[in-house]
């Protein structure tokens, strides 16, 4: 093999690294994006929550207060 062979088939080599580079970031970036829109989700998931526990706890107490009007009605 001469040097110049050796010398593309370095070539080539390093172009399929970085392509095979080039792959992998792209790759990388695209789980980071899903990821970010796992968190947002989780964020908004977890606000809900909270909403729907503050209602549940509004409810609690008018169901209280509607037991005791029963009771006292007896």
């Amino acid at each position: 093999m001469t040097s110049e062979a050796r010398l593309n088939r370095l070539e080539r080599i390093a172009l399929l690294f970085v392509r095979a580079g080039m792959r992998e970031r792209t790759r990388v970036r695209e789980h980071e994006d899903k990821i970010n829109i796992l968190f947002d989700a989780q964020i908004k998931t977890e606000e809900s929550l909270v909403t729907l526990a503050e209602a549940q706890t509004h409810t609690d107490r008018r169901l209280d207060a509607l037991i005791d009007i029963i009771r006292r009605g007896r």
